[in-house]
């Protein structure tokens, strides 16, 4: 059973493509299924995450700036909370294959945007798939609950000013999983980029997949690790995938919260990068910070100042 992803004739015209973690933390891992299923198709394929992890000081690895790192499973130190480098020890123990994770480091949009530029030109890259683990990446900013939206953002902002990367895409998973985030404003969002032709379909996923089965099986074995924090995210994900509902917890760090796991939370949801972009009421006020404070300012101050738009309860 394949992995029927909706974005193939998108893709297609690609030598080679970047799958990378838009929101920071396991964002990277969500984007798994869409390696594997890619790779099936002869797609040449690497993987790049917006790092939560400490990569200023990390030795090994191809560092390419001060804030852009190609960690490798050499690096054999015991660390605090790298997701990137327990994914690419995977790879090597598991799969047999040595893959690099390209690890931004959490900056503002300018030196994102620089790095990308440097990470572009040293794997000749032709396509982006920007993937978020959640949904909140589709908030335009005036909702009531737009979640952990600011590192999306940022990297949302980066990616679309890619302008000669002919090839830019965006996708979420996981809908459900995030609890500050007002759904009937997501729905009403997507419906919207539906009329802009920036909704470009949906797909999911289901336990007898290979892509998934490898997915699940690196998303264990990081959570597995000494020191490592679990995703919730991808914790919910896998639960979903799995057949569980409503209040069930896959590690213990849900535990004493209220989870609802669905269906829903197994449906990968395309867009364009431009469409969402857009729609998003920060991009013109983030882009010339330096420093994930500064953006970070800056969508609060805007977010004082706007009227939040009014919903009403999904009747479901």
């Amino acid at each position: 059973m394949h992995f029927n992803l909706p974005i193939l004739d998108q893709i297609a015209v690609c030598r080679n493509v970047l799958i990378a973690g838009m929101g920071g933390g396991f964002d990277v891992f969500c984007g798994l299924p869409i390696y594997f299923e890619l790779q099936r198709h002869g797609i040449n394929v690497q993987l790049a995450n917006y790092s939560f992890s400490y990569i200023t000081d990390f030795a090994g690895g191809v560092r390419l700036s001060d804030t852009l790192v190609g960690v490798n499973a050499n690096h054999q130190d015991l660390v605090l909370y790298f997701p990137e480098l327990h994914l690419s020890r995977w790879f090597r123990e598991q799969q047999r294959e040595e893959v690099t994770v390209w690890c931004f480091e959490k900056v503002g949009v300018k030196p994102l945007l620089s790095d990308y530029h440097i990470l572009i030109e040293y794997l000749d890259i032709d396509g982006i798939v920007l993937i978020d683990g959640g949904v909140d990446s589709l908030m335009c900013g005036d909702e009531d609950g737009t979640g952990t939206l600011i590192e999306d953002v940022v990297s949302l902002a980066a990616v679309h000013a890619l302008n000669t990367v002919p090839v830019r895409l965006l996708v979420c998973t996981a809908l459900g999983a995030e609890q500050d985030v007002t759904y009937a404003q997501v729905f009403e969002n997507i419906a919207a980029l539906s009329m802009d032709d920036a909704y470009l379909g949906s797909c999911s996923l289901v336990r007898q997949m290979d892509v998934y089965q490898k997915y699940e099986a690196a998303v264990q074995y990081t959570h597995d690790q000494k020191l490592q924090d679990p995703s919730v995210i991808n914790a919910s994900l896998v639960s979903a995938v799995r057949g569980h509902f409503g209040n069930y917890h896959l590690t213990e760090k849900t535990h004493g919260s209220r989870l609802w796991i669905s269906p829903l939370m197994s449906l990968y949801w395309f867009f364009t990068v431009q469409g969402v972009a857009e729609r998003n009421m920060f991009l013109s006020q983030i882009g010339e910070t330096t420093t994930f404070h500064e953006a970070m300012r800056e969508v609060l101050l805007m977010r004082r100042r706007m009227c939040i738009r009014p919903h009403s309860q999904i009747p479901l």
